[in-house]
């Protein structure tokens, strides 16, 4: 019998194709199935629709996690393609122009593939030891939450939030990219035609370089503070670990080899 309603074709997903001429795969007993009949669901219906719709490939990540920035990001390179194409660099500050928008175009994309991987769009591949990831972060987070909340009384969740700010500017991007896209369609003949008077050049490079600072500046922020984060679950490992030694250890550390800080650890 099945435990779960609306579930069914999970098992098509294995492409179990075996014959079985010699009748060794076997029926299971009544006792063994009332048991596995007696075990809480350990799937539901909407799971099991996804694992079937995913067949024998992995779940796509888009079907279950977006980046909420990804369109004012795209809006902001979409702009700075068009003030990179259409700027003729006939003069100083033309290609200052250009420079800050490819400088601007370079800081949205490495902002892009940040926020993907906050967004759990892009998993963890086990050699990235500098940028968080979404599950790292999330794990190494909810372990410094309970700590703080002891040591310090903390009763928010940025020990968990804090290497995610990049997420929440969703608001301040989207004014962003709209003032450089005015910028453009205002200014757009004086940008073909290298026509523009100093102080419009001087307004756009501003407004560029403000976005550049937003993007930049939040994701320096989550990489710092996933680091101190690591940085401090690590070390409270490592300090507990000497409320787990057995006797030898003890005797080891408290007569050989270890510290006073040690030791104290030990007999606290």
């Amino acid at each position: 019998m099945t435990t779960v309603n609306n579930a069914s074709g999970v098992y098509g997903t294995l492409g179990y194709n075996f014959n079985d001429p010699n009748g060794d795969v076997l029926t299971l007993s009544s006792d063994t199935l009332a048991h596995m009949n007696s075990i809480p669901a350990l799937i539901s219906s909407n799971q099991a629709q996804l694992i079937v719709s995913a067949g024998s490939s992995p779940i796509n990540q888009s079907n279950l996690y977006q980046n909420p920035v990804a369109s004012y990001i795209s809006s902001i390179v979409n702009t700075t393609s068009l003030i990179i194409t259409n700027a003729p660099g006939m003069s100083d500050a033309s290609n200052s122009l250009i420079s800050l928008a490819n400088s601007l175009s370079s800081t949205a994309n490495s902002f892009l593939a940040h926020t993907n991987r906050l967004s759990n769009l892009v998993a963890f591949d086990g050699t990235d030891n500098i940028n968080p990831y979404y599950k790292n972060a999330i794990s190494f987070g909810k372990i410094a939450m309970y700590i703080t909340n002891q040591t310090d009384g903390i009763s928010n969740n940025s020990p968990i939030l804090g290497s995610f700010t990049s997420l929440f500017i969703g608001p301040q991007l989207s004014a962003n990219a709209n003032t450089i896209l005015a910028d453009y369609i205002t200014y757009q003949t004086g940008i073909q035609n290298d026509t523009l008077t100093t102080g419009q050049y001087t307004q756009i490079e501003n407004h560029l370089n403000t976005a550049s600072a937003l993007m930049s500046t939040r994701q320096s922020n989550d990489i710092t503070f996933y680091t101190n984060l690591k940085n401090m679950v690590n070390n409270h490992n490592t300090v507990r670990s000497f409320s787990g030694m057995g006797e030898s250890e003890k005797y080891l550390v408290n007569n050989f080899v270890g510290t006073t800080n040690s030791i104290n650890l030990i007999n606290s």
